[in-house]
């Protein structure tokens, strides 16, 4: 049947995926058949990191399993306004695809993959019977901050049109608080949207995971400090955790100088860890 683009359902909402066929043209991983499921970031970290995530799902189907990205309810070519979406309707999309992604390749075993918020909505998701191996790449940890950053990414846009900051931060929670929106880079930012990421805390809800899991602290230079809130994060997350460090130039969420397509140090994780996911 080959690679193909589908829409499916979550709940009544029509959601656009791709599908990744195995090709094994490299040496297949061990773990296969499986289905690695991709959940996409957020507003403009978004369409800065899909040419990374299709190349990681091909690097992905070149070793011998299925891959899936699709697009969350309001974003991408998926159906539905941004505004109409929340953190609960994003969750229940994510146990649609991994059982739309179990369907079309025949494979039971599913491993959720995501990238910034993307990867915290994915730690977040029930997705079967049992908990699924996670691959969370430069998690969200703390949805408070998250949420801060946003509104700051307002205030800064308004900076550069205006030459001035015209509101506070907390003038913009009230202004949610009244039934507003707030505009991030062209997303309306909804209260119920705001409040569903601040209650967002990785540290709590993953402590002590069941299944195997990697945390991926993507760092601009060898020498560059780890990051303390995910090395706290795999330790509460146990035994099965591992944290896996990429060195890459520029970050892989946002425009950088070159046009980023590949992560290699982010796949070479990514399939290390899956070779390993069997192993005692």
């Amino acid at each position: 049947m080959g690679d193909r683009g589908e829409f499916f359902s979550s709940g009544p909402r029509r959601l656009y995926g791709f599908l990744h066929e195995p090709r094994a043209t490299e040496a297949p991983l061990a773990i296969a058949p499986a289905v690695v499921v991709f959940v996409h970031p957020f507003m403009e970290e978004r369409q800065d990191a899909h040419p990374f995530l299709r190349s990681l799902a091909g690097q992905v189907s070149a070793r011998g399993l299925w891959a899936m990205r699709f697009d969350l309810h309001g974003c991408g070519d998926s159906e539905g306004e941004w505004e109409d979406s929340t953190v609960a309707s994003w969750l229940e999309d994510i146990r649609a695809a991994c059982d739309f992604a179990r369907a079309q390749s025949g494979a039971e075993r599913v491993i959720l993959c995501g990238l910034r918020f993307g990867a915290s909505l994915a730690a977040l998701a029930d997705v079967g019977p049992a908990r699924v191996p996670l691959a969370l790449i430069q998690p969200v940890v703390k949805g408070v901050a998250y949420s801060m950053d946003m509104l700051r990414a307002y205030l800064a846009a308004e900076m550069v049109l205006t030459k001035k900051a015209g509101v506070t931060r907390d003038a913009l929670v009230e202004r949610l608080r009244l039934g507003q929106t707030v505009n991030v880079f062209g997303y309306h930012l909804t209260a119920a949207q705001f409040d569903g990421i601040r209650v967002v805390d990785l540290t709590p809800a993953l402590t002590a995971y069941p299944a195997r899991s990697l945390v991926v602290d993507v760092v601009k230079t060898p020498t560059a400090r780890a990051s303390n809130e995910l090395t706290a994060l795999v330790a509460a997350m146990g035994s099965g955790a591992t944290l896996a460090r990429a060195v890459e130039p520029q970050p892989l969420h946002v425009e950088g100088k070159v046009h980023l397509t590949r992560a290699e140090q982010v796949e070479l994780a990514l399939l290390g860890w899956l070779e390993t996911l069997d192993q005692p």
